[in-house]
């Protein structure tokens, strides 16, 4: 038995239709990962400790960094636990 044009052309139809769905999701997914790549970077490239900072008192250092986690928390879109 073997396949027809029609056939085949079927088939083709069938795995574009299952495969298009897929490539959005796996351009949605690059999308996603570039984004958190460049958050990664933004937050690499602000110094958190600065001379400045050194001269903190720890309350003002642990709140200052705290700040900070929770505002990298909210672009990268995650809820932080309380």
């Amino acid at each position: 038995m073997s396949l027809t044009s029609s056939d085949l052309q079927e088939i083709r139809n069938i795995i574009k239709e299952e495969i298009q769905p897929v490539q959005g999701e796996l351009h949605a997914l690059r999308n996603d990962i570039k984004e958190i790549y460049d958050m990664i970077a933004q937050i690499q490239s602000e110094p958190i400790i600065t001379k400045e900072f050194d001269k903190l008192s720890i309350e003002k250092k642990i709140l200052t960094l705290n700040s900070k986690l929770v505002s990298a928390a909210k672009q990268a879109g995650i809820t932080l636990p309380r």
